[in-house]
């Protein structure tokens, strides 16, 4: 009586904490089939998880991108300081569907041509080989 108890309480635990990670990697809002441009000035950046967030501005609207995490930055050799606020930045990756939502996630690519820098996805580099 006491294992089936057990079984229940440990797929309930695994159900609670699971679920808010599933739904945060839910993609089903953004154009993720369309390339999308944007590019601006940052205008905010917050380094940290989980994911790099930066506002951009175009002059006319401020575009909240979702970038990727600081691991994943450490991974593609990204230090804190590489974006700032004032930099000008050219972001590519999925738009959400509403139009009314300014935001962007699953960056393909960002580029500052100022500094000379270009960051392409790991996934991206590895559909091109």
């Amino acid at each position: 009586m006491v294992k089936p108890i057990l079984l229940v309480l440990a797929v309930m635990s695994g159900a609670i904490f699971c679920g808010p990670s599933l739904a945060h990697h839910s993609y089903a809002d953004y154009e993720r089939d369309q390339r999308f441009e944007f590019s601006g000035t940052v205008t905010e950046v917050y380094w940290g998880n989980p994911h790099i967030l930066f506002d951009v501005s175009d002059g006319s609207e401020v575009m909240r991108i979702e970038w990727i995490t600081t691991a994943g930055a450490d991974k593609t050799s990204v230090a804190q300081q590489q974006i700032q606020a004032g930099d000008q930045l050219i972001v590519i990756g999925s738009r959400n569907r509403n139009p009314e939502v300014h935001t962007m996630t699953v960056i393909k690519e960002l580029s500052m041509p100022a500094k000379n820098w270009h960051w392409i996805s790991p996934s991206v580099l590895r559909e091109r080989q």
